[in-house]
């Protein structure tokens, strides 16, 4: 099945971004890791984020299923009741739509058991690359430095 994965971004009371969270790591008793917090089941099950972080100024916060690191900040929020629906550039106007990505993650095939969507949605060691108007920057052909030989080619 699907692991559900999104970040963690906290919005002032003007909707502008001002915070964000990729994850955060849960260890027992111990002091080893045991997994990784489901900010979504979280919130789904009517959980307060403030129970996760808190940040000075934030008026609120949400999960969302991109991770977008600093350029979060270049979007303000909207919200259907305390559901994060959309990221909107804040000088562009580009629009991130939720019910897109979603969408777009429900149509990627399921290999192995699961859907590879970092391409979609990114991943918390690598943020989507956006340009200045806030849409995704596609990279040319594979990921990764040019220079270290591939094997198999």
């Amino acid at each position: 099945g699907d692991v559900t994965h999104c970040c963690l971004i906290a919005y002032d009371a003007d909707g502008n971004v001002v915070g964000t969270l990729d994850t955060m790591v849960h260890r027992n008793a111990a002091g080893e890791v045991d997994g990784l917090y489901d900010f979504e089941a979280h919130e789904l099950a009517g959980g307060k984020h403030r129970d996760i972080w808190f940040i000075d100024g934030a008026a609120g916060s949400g999960t969302w299923p991109e991770w977008l690191g600093g350029s979060a900040h270049y979007f303000r929020v909207e919200l259907s009741g305390k559901r994060i629906t959309a990221l909107v550039h804040r000088t562009s106007g580009h629009r991130r739509e939720r019910h897109q990505i979603e969408y777009a993650i429900e149509a990627t095939p399921v290999v192995g058991g699961q859907r590879d969507i970092r391409h979609l949605v990114g991943r918390p060691s690598r943020h989507l690359v956006l340009d200045e108007n806030g849409r995704t920057v596609r990279k040319p052909g594979g990921a990764g430095p040019s220079h270290i030989p591939l094997i198999g080619h």
